[in-house]
C-alpha cells in the first residue's frame, strides 16, 4: 500500500473516534493536525438542503486528522455550518478498492491562489470538519475504469 494511502487512513482512523459538535466555531476554526496534500476523488452531497439535492464531484486538495479541503467550481452552493455527506474514493492502489463515507460541516470557503492549482477557471477551496466515524465501503473494480 502506498505511503500516502497509509497516512491518509491513519489520519481518518485517528479522527473517527472524536466526538465533535454539530456546527464548528465559524470565526476561529483551525485544524489541530498537520495538513497533507492528497488527490482523491470526492463527491460532496448537501444533506440539509432540498434546493440543491444534487452532488458535486471534485478532488480533495488536502486532508488532516480533523478535516479536509476539497476543490469546488460551484462555491456559491456552500455556506459555513452546512452539513455535507462526503464519499472519498481510494483509487490508485490495487490493495484497496474502497470508498470512505462520512459527514462533515463546511467551515470556510475561499478562492484558491492561481499557483495552488493547475488549469484555468474559477476554483475555490471548501474546508470541512469531520463529524461522523468513517465507514468503508468496497467498490466494484468497474467503477474505476
Amino acid at each position: 500500500m502506498s505511503f500516502i494511502l497509509k497516512r491518509f487512513l491513519q489520519l481518518f482512523q485517528r479522527s473517527s473516534g472524536q466526538e465533535n459538535e454539530v456546527f464548528p466555531d465559524k470565526a476561529s476554526y483551525q485544524r489541530s493536525f498537520d495538513r497533507f496534500p492528497i488527490e482523491f476523488e470526492v463527491i460532496a452531497s448537501v444533506i440539509d438542503n432540498v434546493e440543491h439535492p444534487d452532488s458535486e464531484r471534485s478532488e480533495l486538495h488536502d486532508v488532516s486528522g480533523g478535516g479536509a479541503m476539497f476543490i469546488s467550481r460551484q462555491p456559491e452552493r456552500y455556506f459555513p455550518g452546512q452539513l455535507l455527506k462526503l464519499d472519498i474514493f481510494l483509487a490508485g492502489t490495487e490493495d484497496v478498492r474502497a470508498c470512505i463515507k462520512t459527514e462533515a460541516s463546511v467551515v470556510r470557503i475561499h478562492q484558491l491562489e492561481v499557483n495552488d492549482l493547475e488549469g484555468s477557471g474559477f476554483k475555490s477551496g471548501v474546508a470541512v470538519k469531520f463529524h461522523k466515524p468513517f465507514e468503508f465501503e468496497r467498490i466494484d473494480d468497474s467503477f474505476f475504469r
